[in-house]
Order: structure tokens, then C-alpha cells, then sequence
């Protein structure tokens, strides 16, 4: 797989336009940004309409022969996209028990999926941790040097927003799911799609702080 920087400074070296130069750099810059968000599509369509306005070139003058150049550096991203989305795949077992979330229709809702049911297998895990603990001891004496640490892993913005989407009224309306009573997802004909307790401990991450 090819670095998206690397593609991008052997692209930009044969452009000789400086019109052409200035868009791969904008078209970069999106990219950049869409990849940092935790985002993995990078479709042409996708990202001509997050870079409108702002320099990049419209999905059809990239779909156009002359738009190869820009069509180069946008495969290198969306190679990387799809690394990411393997390695959440990965980290998903048993085999087969979520390939259901490949019939989401829609790409993004398909990640944040995919993405929410790794970060609560991680959460289950740091949970049987804690309950193996069978003495912890704190020092709260005054002027103590010993700093108790959180435990907790630091989220950031998106997979917060990846976490809320997930359990919202309107994403499961929109997958035909229903919350069940004791924190389960179910879809329309009954069936178990997350187990019980899954939207609370959603929702008990939600309410911490995050720094």
C-alpha cells in the first residue's frame, strides 16, 4: 500500500500548472482531514463534496482523463481507509457473528458500527480486569506524592459521536431496531442484535467526563 504523502509529493512534482498544483493540495488537505476524523470513505463523490468550496476539483473533472493525477492520490486514501476498516474487522470474534453489519446500506453507519462493537468488546475486557482486582489500596493522606491514575481510555470527538449515533433514536429507526428493556438492541421481527445491557454501558461511557 502506498503512503498518501508520498503519493502526493510524486504527483504534485509532475504538475507543471499552477492551478492543477494548488487543487491536488487542496484535495490533500481534505483528505488529511477526513482520515483524521476516523472516517474511511473516500469516495470520489465524497470527497469533491467535502472539498467544495475549497479548491478541490468537482468529482467529475476527476473522473475525467485529465483528472487522473487527482484520481492517483485519492486511491492512496482510500487504500488506507480500507486498512482501517480490516483491522476494526479484525478485532471482531467470533468470525461471522457480525456479518449482518455488512448489509448496512450505508457506508458510514457501517463504520461506526463496526467501530462501536470493537470499542465495547475493548470495554468488556478492561471490565473483567477490574473485577479481578481484589484489593486496592489509596493513599489519602495529606501531601501524599502517590497520583492514582485513570484507568479509563481517553476518547476523542468522533468516536464519542460514533457512540451516541450508534444508540440515537434516529439511527436504530432508520436500521428497524428498537431499544428492549434491559439495554439490548432488537430489529423489527424480535431478534437479538446487541445484548442486553449493550445501550447502558454506552450510555455510562457518555456520561463521564473526557478530557
Amino acid at each position: 500500500m502506498s503512503d498518501p504523502n508520498e503519493v502526493y509529493e510524486a504527483v504534485l512534482s509532475q504538475l507543471k500548472s499552477a492551478r492543477s498544483r494548488k487543487s491536488l493540495e487542496a484535495l490533500h488537505e481534505v483528505c488529511q482531514e477526513h482520515h483524521s476524523s476516523g472516517a474511511v470513505d473516500f469516495r470520489i463523490a465524497t470527497i469533491a463534496k467535502l472539498g467544495d468550496n475549497r479548491g478541490v476539483p468537482s468529482a467529475q473533472t476527476i473522473r475525467n482523463k485529465t483528472g487522473e493525477p487527482y484520481r492517483a492520490l485519492i486511491e492512496a486514501w482510500q487504500a488506507l481507509g480500507d486498512q482501517k476498516k480490516k483491522e476494526i474487522k479484525g478485532r471482531m470474534t467470533p468470525s461471522g457473528k457480525y456479518d449482518w453489519v455488512d448489509d448496512l446500506g450505508n457506508p458510514t453507519h457501517r463504520y461506526l458500527v463496526l467501530d462501536l462493537i470493537a470499542q465495547v468488546r475493548h470495554l468488556r475486557a478492561e471490565n473483567k480486569g477490574f473485577a479481578s482486582i481484589k484489593k486496592l489500596e489509596i493513599d489519602c493522606r495529606s501531601g501524599s506524592e502517590v497520583a492514582v491514575e485513570s484507568q479509563l481510555p481517553n476518547f476523542l470527538s468522533h468516536e464519542l459521536d460514533a457512540l451516541k449515533e450508534a444508540i440515537s433514536d434516529e439511527f436504530l429507526m432508520r436500521q428497524g431496531w428498537v431499544r428492549g428493556e434491559r439495554g439490548s438492541i432488537k430489529d423489527q421481527n424480535g431478534k437479538v442484535i446487541f445484548r442486553n445491557g449493550f445501550v447502558d454501558i454506552i450510555e455510562k461511557v457518555l456520561s463521564l467526563k473526557h478530557v
